[in-house]
């Protein structure tokens, strides 16, 4: 039993086909980055029946390669955990692009602009809206959207535009109807008026917009269900193909959930792993019995709906402010170019600290968007104030984006235990974000390596669809601190090791998702959730990788040759050779 000497060779490893205990899949010869720190390296893993049964040296293996066993070499190449993307959007706007454009990401110009949200108006005919993502403002004349000129575009449509940082954008039409059939959602996306009292066409928390508030599913045009779920599809086929395997989409909402559940129970996660947190928006304390009555429907179908594909009713999203590109960040001194103003607050601190304490005495983890200084201090408060109140320490609330924290809100994080949630692409900017923190914020820019050093639960994700959803391009902004000027002057001392961000990527995320036990790393026990790259992503962040790869978006998707979820193959590259022996 074990490796055929007479084959053996470090390029191309042959076993005997007689193990003792065979397992499904054998991975050897590979560089195995397992994201363990009891064993950061090996060279082969064995699964058996989705879980992982060895991690260690080729010759180790031998004992789980059978008569049927899928032995693959890996030829050296880098071979991590599956990735775990701990913020996005992959079920709910993920779903929604089976109807809503993101090619707005591709404009430079109001008229590309313009082209894009005609043709997706004449593409969906029968749809009651037009829906697109990904506008800039400084894409627009003087870096301004305004009412009139997307009633010029499409004066007889309702028109509903997010941009890719969940600014709203509409015109007349859809402001006479979001008024008239849902005002009170309507002001939650807290709409913004002109100098004579008007509606601009802006709303400045768009990232609460749910087209299902102001429409039914049936007016979004014949089949809107089956595009949701082809979405959804190509949503997760685009993961699979750059490692990631499990996801965290953060925000759903309750019309929703029954559309995720029914696409779940037509295997469309068989080939991933998702987990789904539950949006509240900032008006449930009008009524705070029916808010706990959702919140007892959310935890009992977690216990009743999830299985190892799907995890619902363990966590909740909130909002604490918006984002600094629109001035809606929540800071302690006012914005850079606007001296008048440091943002916005969802909620009170009152407020807030009582829906914390509500969701976390039920026992379900808080997860908040909060960007600015003070936007952070203020969830922080209510997080501390509801562990001392009520203990239950492992609730492992999370800041999410924790874009700016103080040094002394992230020593806070640290002794309370609460979870650094970030996403490294928003820190790559753009002229917006520039103008309007300046220099000395821009240096205390998401502070990972501050916050690293600390000892803060730290993790790391894409929240796709306002950054990419490969990994790869988080990784690189991680490890060199490069902006959206292709410059490294924005804090360089915050920059950390690819390996380190890597960590972050996977076992980090798994603990902010609480499913560490089963994902994360490449240890015996764990699901078989893995990634096998043909470019090592161990040094996307040094000058020679820099130098010889294009930097644009999209170049760095073809980095991995195969992803794995429980043991089967869920995405091999086009064209690439798995090489078995």
């Amino acid at each position: 039993m074990g490796l055929n000497p007479r084959s053996w060779s470090v390029f191309a490893p042959r076993f005997d086909r007689d193990g003792a205990e065979p397992a499904d899949l054998v991975v050897a010869n590979a560089t195995i980055v397992t994201c363990d720190d009891s064993n950061p390296r090996a060279q082969a893993v064995a699964v058996k029946d989705g879980r992982i049964a060895y991690v260690g040296k080729d010759r180790g293996a031998a004992r789980h390669v059978g008569e049927n066993t899928r032995v693959i070499n890996g030829r050296g190449r880098v071979l991590t955990p599956g990735f775990v993307d701990n913020h996005c959007h992959v079920l709910w706007i993920g779903g929604l692009t089976g109807l809503m454009t993101t090619d707005l990401f591709f404009c430079e110009s109001a008229d590309e602009m313009k082209e894009v949200v005609l043709r997706q108006a004449a593409e969906h005919p029968d749809s009651k809206i037009v829906l697109a993502q990904g506008w800039k403002q400084h894409c627009l004349p003087q870096d301004v959207p305004e009412l009139e000129l997307l009633d010029s575009w499409m004066p007889d449509r309702p028109v509903a535009l997010m941009s890719y940082m969940a600014t709203g954008w509409v015109n007349s039409r859809m402001l006479d109807l979001m008024r008239e059939r849902n005002p009170r959602a309507f002001e939650l996306l807290v709409p913004e008026k002109d100098e004579n009292g008007a509606y601009n066409g802006l709303l400045r928390h768009f990232h609460a917009f749910n087209p299902l508030d102001f429409v039914t599913i049936e007016e979004l045009g014949e089949g809107a269900k089956q595009k949701f779920f082809d979405a959804m599809t190509r949503t997760m086929d685009l993961a699979l193909s750059v490692g990631v395997t499990t996801m965290d989409d953060v925000q759903v909402y309750k019309p929703y959930v029954p559309i995720i559940l029914e696409f779940r129970d037509g295997g469309g996660l068989d080939r991933a792993r998702a987990r789904c947190g539950y949006y509240v928006p900032n008006d449930v304390l009008d009524d705070e019995e029916a808010f706990r009555r959702d919140l007892d429907w959310w935890k009992e179908l977690g216990r009743t709906g999830s299985d190892e594909h799907l995890v619902l009713g363990k966590s909740v999203k909130f909002y604490i402010d918006g984002v600094a590109s629109n001035h809606a960040s929540l800071w302690f001194e006012p914005f850079n170019d606007r001296p008048d103003s440091c943002g916005d607050a969802v909620w009170t601190q009152e407020a807030f600290d009582r829906v914390v304490e509500i969701v976390h005495t039920m026992g379900m983890q808080v997860c908040t968007h909060c960007c600015g200084d003070a936007g952070i201090n203020r969830v922080i408060n209510s997080y501390e104030r509801a562990y001392r109140l009520h203990g239950g320490e492992d609730a492992r609330h999370r800041a999410d984006h924790c874009s700016n924290p103080t040094a002394e809100d992230i020593e806070r994080m640290s002794r309370l235990g609460i979870y650094a949630v970030m996403q490294p692409t928003h820190f790559f900017g753009d002229v917006t974000v520039e103008r309007a923190l300046g220099p000395e914020r821009l240096r205390r820019f998401q502070p990972w390596r501050s916050i690293q050093n600390a000892g803060v639960e730290l993790s790391f994700g894409s929240d796709w669809c306002a950054g990419p959803i490969n990994p790869i391009y988080g990784l690189m902004v991680a490890g060199t601190r490069m902006n959206y000027k292709f410059k490294w002057d924005w804090g360089p001392e915050q920059r950390i090791g690819v390996e380190d961000a890597i960590k972050h990527w996977t076992i980090g995320s798994a603990r902010a998702l609480k499913m560490e036990d089963d994902i994360g790393s490449i240890e015996e026990g764990k699901y078989g959730d893995m990634v096998l790259f043909n470019t090592n992503p161990l040094k996307v962040a040094t000058l020679p990788f820099l130098l010889t790869h294009k930097l644009s978006l999209g170049a760095m998707d073809g980095f991995v040759d195969m992803t794995f979820v429980g043991g089967e193959t869920v995405y091999e590259r086009p064209g690439g050779k798995e090489a078995r022996r």
